[in-house]
């Protein structure tokens, strides 16, 4: 077994921004559903808050599921000589179809027909968007051995996701900004759908890149013994698996605590902070997400002398320290402060990536003791416990706010609703970072040869 590590050729130049283009497209979707979908059906089209909400709670249910079920079919095709990048480029083409799809109703008058609409449409852009994610996770640990390479992968892929969110965040704004009044009904739903058409070529080209170039590497590293369908054996071992287990509880907390942040940033620049709604998409938003790109290759160089374990705790730990303590205190009408935290949280997020590196590393080891590869496992049962994190979030998000009875319609809240949200965006979500870098701590992760 240790003869596959040893021969395996090293990656050409190329193949780094071809595995991590695909993210461009899929995080843009992502991120234009998480900021408008709702609001469209909802605001724009008239559906009841109650049917979107459900309609949203079974397709992040169906998201969950569905990477368990596209795990177990990535077996069996791969047993067939089906590639991964085979299934991702299927995924682009559904994700970009129902994401046209999603956002072009064909009637808007019918309250039935908007709720099925939105449920059917939402399940299958969640299917597209798991056949097109989780085989790319499960490249990363196909395409290299060498820990040193897999690290510049998923940096890749993390850089171009950063690019995805601007792109997906903007691109709404961007129709509207080119108005000269105030935009009509009409005009919001063209801006949703163009949007929508511009994102779906997007999807459609990146997925077609990364699957076009990385078909010869992995032809080139794949394994003559295919892969099997795990045994229910050997699913339960997965959840034996402590180091897995303590970085999945260590995922599952850090992602309840980046849902609660991104959910409430606006509300707590807004409302607490009192800066306006340009201060912080122009200057506070775009100076993190410089500060996550810069980082990147901060945080290679240094996996290579310290290991990822140890940079993972303490960057998951510092942004739960520098939240509890720096949220509450900031200053209120001064940008200056706020770009200075937001710097250093984006160097901090710099890091999330060592996280999938360190999977690949654990599906290494099981490798060696099992003489199987379960990437596609490993990533679905990390991606399932993520999307399962999220919609407690929001079930927490909910609560909290209808708890504290804010009215979004106003600009400003009392002194007890402001705390409120300093509750939550600072020091609940920094006791979540800081339980997740104890888990990160207490997992032994073995450090891969790099040979």
């Amino acid at each position: 077994m240790r003869s596959v590590f040893v021969t395996q050729p090293p990656i050409k130049t190329y193949v780094y921004p071809a595995y991590g283009v695909a993210s461009l497209g899929k995080v843009a979707v992502e991120v234009m559903l998480q900021l408008y979908l709702f609001d469209f059906y909802t605001r724009i089209l008239g559906l009841s808050p109650i049917l979107a909400g459900l309609a949203f709670g079974v397709a992040i249910f169906w998201d969950a599921l569905s990477d368990l079920l596209v795990a177990a079919g990535l077996f069996a095709t791969r047993s067939r000589g089906i590639t991964y990048t085979t299934t991702l480029w299927c995924g682009a083409v559904l994700l970009a179809s129902t994401t046209v799809l999603l956002f072009s109703p064909f009637q808007s008058d019918s309250t039935l027909y908007l709720f099925l609409h939105l449920l059917v449409a939402y399940v299958l852009v969640n299917t597209g968007m798991t056949l097109l994610d989780l085989p790319q996770s499960s490249l990363s640990a196909e395409l290299s051995r060498r820990a040193n390479e897999r690290n510049k992968l998923l940096a890749s892929r993390m850089a171009f996701g950063i690019l995805g969110l601007a792109v997906g965040s903007a691109l709404p704004g961007i129709y509207l900004a080119s108005l000269s009044s105030e935009p009509t009904h009409v005009e919001l739903v063209n801006s949703r759908r163009i949007s929508a058409w511009t994102l779906a070529a997007l999807v459609l080209a990146t997925g077609s890149l990364t699957s076009f170039f990385l078909r010869p590497r992995e032809r080139e590293t794949s394994q003559e013994v295919k892969s099997k369908l795990p045994s229910w054996a050997e699913v339960k071992g997965l959840f034996r698996d402590r180091a897995f287990m303590q970085i999945l509880c260590a995922g599952v907390i850090a992602a309840i605590g980046r849902t609660i942040n991104a959910a409430l940033a606006l509300m707590y620049y807004r409302f607490v902070l009192e800066l306006s709604e340009a201060q912080v998409t122009q200057a506070i938003f775009p100076i993190f997400t410089l500060s996550i790109v810069f980082s990147i290759p901060l945080w290679i160089s240094l996996s290579k002398r310290y290991g990822k374990r140890v940079l993972a705790y303490v960057s998951a730990g510092g942004l739960g320290v520098m939240g509890i303590i720096a949220y509450p205190i900031l200053p209120a009408g001064l940008v200056w402060p706020s770009l200075m935290v937001s710097s250093i949280a984006g160097i901090l997020c710099g890091a999330v990536f060592l996280i999938d590196s360190m999977i690949t590393d654990l599906i290494d080891a099981d490798e060696v003791e099992t003489g199987q590869r379960k990437e596609s496992l490993y990533f679905a049962v990390w991606k399932s416990g993520l999307k399962i994190a999220r919609a407690l979030a929001f079930v927490a998000i909910g609560l909290g706010l209808q708890a504290m009875g804010l009215d979004m319609s106003h600009d400003v809240v009392s002194e007890s609703m402001q705390w409120g949200i300093v509750l939550l965006f600072g020091i609940a979500v920094g006791l979540c970072f800081v339980a997740a870098a104890f888990f990160i701590w207490r997992a032994d992760v073995p450090e891969p040869n790099e040979t």
